[in-house]
């Protein structure tokens, strides 16, 4: 009895020990896969902060590349801050300082002006930005929406400054001819050489060179971007067999095996205003305004003129010449569209000075009045100017600036803007609006 006693409790305790060592097993095996689930969601939880992290980044870069103008543009050449004044006052009318002649230009929100001996940067205001002194023999001034480009004609310095800083200064080896700055921040430099005609020069916004174009038989006239940042247009003139010849090229300033492009036109005609964007190329002429495709040179159209030009203007909505018309012996002003047809033609007075035209209307001021009209100029509003000594003015917003004998003057625009359709004489009709609610108060 004892040895099957104890047989049954060694059978119950062998039994006992398969169930715990079977209960340990199934343990560590719900320990592990715990354990492999708990890593499992910990990587996972990783790699969720990680695609987080990266999509905040690649969020924070697009928007830091949308606006990098906006976010980078004041710390532009903050090293090297033009913080000379030699003016704290603000308002017009702005006196100007003795110079034999002056250059009055816009730049951006702001504009410019050129003596013989300083550059000075005015905000739309009127106050002083900066007044430098420039040390150049024959200044020449260039800007754009956000660059001021001065250089010493004949001479062999120019520099590139912002509103209110230097961005660079250089010095290259022949005489410049001229030079001039694109909205894509790029600034082209003709010089002369003894070996070649003309050589062209590219630089980057921070004075790096770019691009080298030399014409051994043409004498480069005018230079312009389309604004993309990769292409030049250039203008030159050349003499076969005893005819002026003009061609007007476009390059890319990534390649330097030859032109995208070249337009011949044989008119004995002498180029006188280049504008260039990604549609087009507009050529004014002496006597000729051509309108190119952008793409491939050919011509959209041309306006042929007869007389002595006077003066032009050339913007991405319309072009405007201002000419003695041999046929009529009046002095005339002609408005074109993009692909050089007139929109409108009048005749003007002798003592029109300047010309100006936009996508808000066409700009003409003479000895007594600034004319403000459509660009069939049929609506034609004549605004009083304060004295007849004006030779040249400059349009920002609702505002024009003129460059007098011993002042900068302001001109407030009248606010409701012309159309096509046109509404009269706004300036009259705005003053007339004016006296009436001021009779309504009495």
């Amino acid at each position: 009895m004892k040895i099957l006693e104890s047989e049954e409790q060694r059978v119950k305790e062998a039994a006992e020990a398969r169930e715990i060592k079977e209960a340990m097993t199934a343990g560590r095996k719900n320990n592990a896969t715990d354990l492999t689930k708990y890593r499992k969601k910990k990587k996972r939880s990783k790699y969720l902060v990680r695609l987080i992290i990266i999509l905040v980044l690649v969020i924070a870069f697009a928007v830091v590349w949308i606006n990098a103008d906006k976010i980078f543009e004041p710390l532009r050449g903050i090293a090297s801050k033009v913080e000379t004044k030699t003016s704290y006052d603000a308002g017009f009318p702005i006196e100007l300082p003795g110079s034999a002649r002056y250059s009055l230009q816009r730049a951006g929100d702001g504009f410019s002006l050129l003596t013989d001996t300083y550059l000075y940067s005015y905000g739309s205001d009127g106050a002083q930005v900066y007044a430098l002194k420039h040390g150049y023999s024959n200044p020449e001034l260039a800007t754009s929406e956000k660059r001021m480009l001065l250089y010493d004609k004949a001479g062999f310095n120019f520099s590139l400054y912002s509103r209110t800083s230097l961005m660079y200064k250089k010095a290259v080896d022949d005489k410049i001819m001229l030079a001039c700055v694109g909205e894509d921040n790029l600034t082209a430099v003709v010089t002369r050489s003894d070996r070649y005609s003309n050589i062209l020069y590219i630089y980057d916004d921070g004075g790096n060179w770019k691009y080298t174009r030399k014409f051994a038989d043409e004498n480069v006239i005018q230079v312009a971007f389309p604004g993309d940042g990769e292409h030049i247009a250039v203008s030159t003139i050349s003499s076969l067999n005893g005819d002026l010849i003009t061609n007007i090229y476009k390059f890319s300033i990534k390649e330097n095996d030859g032109n995208i492009w070249r337009y011949t036109f044989r008119n004995n005609s002498m180029p006188c205003g280049l504008y260039a964007d990604t549609d087009k190329v507009i050529a004014v002429c002496d006597n000729t305004v051509l309108s190119l495709k952008c793409s491939d040179g050919t011509l959209n159209g041309s306006y042929p003129f007869s007389g002595v030009l006077r003066d032009l203007t050339i913007s991405s909505d319309y072009t405007a010449v201002y000419f003695d018309d041999i046929s009529s012996s009046r002095h005339t002003v002609a408005v074109l569209d993009g692909n050089a047809e007139e929109t409108g033609i009048a005749n003007v007075k002798n003592n029109t000075v300047d010309i100006l035209a936009d996508a808000d209307g066409i700009y003409i001021l003479d000895g007594t009045k600034l004319r403000v009209g459509d660009r069939s100029l049929t609506d034609i509003t004549d605004i009083p100017v304060e004295n007849e000594g004006y030779s040249r003015f400059i349009k920002i917003d609702d505002s024009v600036y003129l460059l007098g004998y011993q002042s900068i003057d302001k001109l407030e625009l009248p606010s409701a803007k012309k159309s096509d359709s046109g509404d009269g004489d706004t300036g009259d009709k705005t003053a007339k609006d004016k006296e009436t609610k001021e009779k309504d108060k009495k």
